[in-house]
């Protein structure tokens, strides 16, 4: 592994060891116990503006060494965070909270790790993370502002995962313990956590579905506080959040114009988000049975999330490219797509996107004993609710499923998978 080395303005640092730098130069680096540690990352895979923006963050970290030691390096990690280098990003968090003693630095850093595991759709090591940042703030006595913020990031944090682990009742108890600082906190940003954290509410009530007026009402105040804010991370967080509503409520043009400006405000960074807005652009357009665009954006999105290790958006992308494979026939690819999905599939939230393919391969080759049990799967009372007609033949699926009637068994799941191609959820 190469040393992190750095070269300023062709000056000579101070007695140190040689190193080399990217371009093959040897350069004096100066010596510093905790910097010494610190790897170089592989950063060409990188566009050259993101090249950019690592290269002079290092910089800054060896300006900023003697005055802050090893925090200045959390700023680098930050950078490397926001490029899709998550893993990278955490060993450096994970290094500093060992150098420390200090609890908000530890704490901070576990959230950050914690936000981090979350963005790539790791949401049971995501809430563990949260979770020692927790507790670790629950330590200090949060008496001044800059430790009350952090902990109310740390707390978003946790909702998030818990959402994603269909938690929901741990959800509603961190959703109340940050309101109980809300009062005192006038960061725009942070109390957009707070908006976010009630439209999870919403959303885990509704179970993804048909949403009510309330639920866009918090996603349009969230978009107008959100614009007013330098950083546009959390403005194209809001219109994915839009974005999702709108799909589910069937209204396509609309999600996609939502996804399509947080694309643009994401310039190709915050992969979470960016995620986000790609897959769901591929889900709208299956649902709308448009073969062509559902190829094109779940090969957009498998191939950013194999890039960045998203382990919950590359077997998504596989249960969409299964339905194109289905949809042209070709059994064979689209049962291999299919089971790639289920194999690793990360959250059950959204297992119908691989299970009505799945199900239909399984019913060709007359193996019903599978898809009945898929059909069961599908209907777990905290998964994403579907329309009452194609709940009702998955019901009768099961019930001829339990009594082991083949004839039933067989004629039922016809009808549900003909309801769900009906329907748009197939």
């Amino acid at each position: 592994m190469i040393k992190i080395i750095y070269k300023l303005h062709r000056k000579t640092l101070i007695a140190g060891t040689l190193a080399r730098t990217n371009g093959g130069t040897l350069v004096k680096i100066r010596e510093f116990d905790l910097l010494h540690y610190m790897d170089l990352p592989a950063i060409q895979h990188l566009s050259p503006g993101d090249q950019q923006l690592v290269i002079q963050s290092q910089q800054k970290v060896l300006l900023e060494q003697d005055i802050k030691g090893f925090i200045a390096i959390e700023p680098f990690a930050d950078v490397l965070e926001k490029v899709g280098m998550h893993q990278e990003a955490r060993d450096y968090f994970q290094k500093i909270i060992s150098s420390t003693t200090d609890i908000l630095t530890q704490a901070r850093c576990w959230r950050k790790i914690a936000v981090s595991l979350v963005s790539q759709r790791d949401f049971i090591n995501g809430g563990i993370a949260a979770s020692q940042a927790i507790s670790l703030f629950q330590k200090l006595l949060l008496d001044n502002r800059s430790e009350r913020e952090e902990y109310v990031k740390a707390l978003h944090a946790s909702a998030h995962s818990y959402y994603f682990q269909l938690k929901f009742e741990k959800l509603e108890v961190a959703a109340k313990e940050i309101k109980k600082y809300l009062p005192d906190i006038t960061d725009i940003e942070l109390r957009c956590n707070l908006l976010h954290v009630i439209s999870l509410s919403v959303y885990s009530k509704y179970r993804w579905y048909q949403f009510p007026e309330e639920a866009f009402n918090h996603i349009e105040l969230l978009l107008q506080l959100t614009e007013k804010l330098e950083d546009k991370f959390n403005h194209a967080y809001a219109h994915c959040m839009m974005g999702h509503q709108y799909l589910y409520n069937e209204e396509f043009a609309l999600s996609r114009e939502h996804f399509s400006k947080a694309i643009h405000l994401l310039e190709g960074k915050h992969f979470g988000q960016l995620l986000i807005a790609y897959n769901y652009t591929a889900v709208s357009y299956r649902m709308q049975n448009n073969i062509a665009m559902t190829e094109q954006w779940a090969s957009l999105t498998l191939e950013k999330a194999k890039l960045t290790s998203n382990i919950s958006y590359v077997p998504y992308s596989y249960a969409n490219l299964a339905w194109v494979y289905l949809k042209r026939e070709n059994w064979l690819y689209a049962e291999n797509y299919a089971r790639k999905a289920a194999d690793t599939w990360t959250t059950l939230s959204m297992i119908y996107s691989y299970a009505f393919p799945l199900m239909a391969c399984l019913f060709r080759k007359g193996e019903l004993e599978e898809a009945g049990e898929l059909c069961f799967k599908v209907l777990h009372p905290r998964l994403k609710k579907i329309p009452g007609d194609l709940t009702q033949k998955l019901r009768t699926v099961v019930r001829a499923w339990i009594t082991s009637d083949k004839v039933e068994l067989r004629n039922a799941l016809q009808e549900t998978i003909d309801e769900a191609k009906i329907s748009g959820y197939f």
